[in-house]
């Protein structure tokens, strides 16, 4: 019996491999732009050590500033310290058509971790607690 199955070419088995977030201590800033989507969102965070915040909506033209009270700023450092990134296992820059998309920039003390994420890749990338952290902020500060 012949095999008619096309013949498929195979690819280098790439592997996860995780990344410890940069640690917040001193002088930090995390900034964070949520777009896409089908309505074309274009909304931006961006939180310093001080616990002051700027959340932009490009679309509507406005920006809220705001400051981050005690418990609020200690619970998204523990957010950021407990979390890991970890790199896709899968072809890079997935195509996700009307998917949002996170730009994502950690300035911390040792280091600076800058990714891209979406809503295919954001679930196995262990930002999903960040992500989410920051998202409620922008949709609390646009309410």
């Amino acid at each position: 019996m012949l095999n008619l199955l096309p013949l498929i070419p195979t690819q280098r088995q790439r592997h996860p491999t995780s990344t410890s977030l940069p640690i917040l201590s001193g002088d930090w800033k995390i900034k964070m732009t949520h777009s896409g989507g089908i309505m074309g969102l274009l909304r931006s965070v961006e939180v310093s050590a001080d616990g002051k915040y700027t959340v932009t909506d490009e679309r509507a033209s406005q920006t809220f500033s705001g400051e981050l009270g005690a418990n609020e700023l200690a619970k998204l450092v523990e957010v950021i310290s407990t979390s890991e990134y970890i790199s896709p296992s899968g072809p890079e820059g997935m195509v996700c058509a009307d998917c949002f998309v996170y730009d994502l920039e950690i300035q911390g003390s040792d280091s600076t971790l800058t990714i891209q994420l979406n809503d295919i890749s954001l679930p196995d990338s262990g930002m999903a607690p960040v992500v989410g952290y920051l998202r409620g902020l922008i949709d609390k500060a646009l309410k």
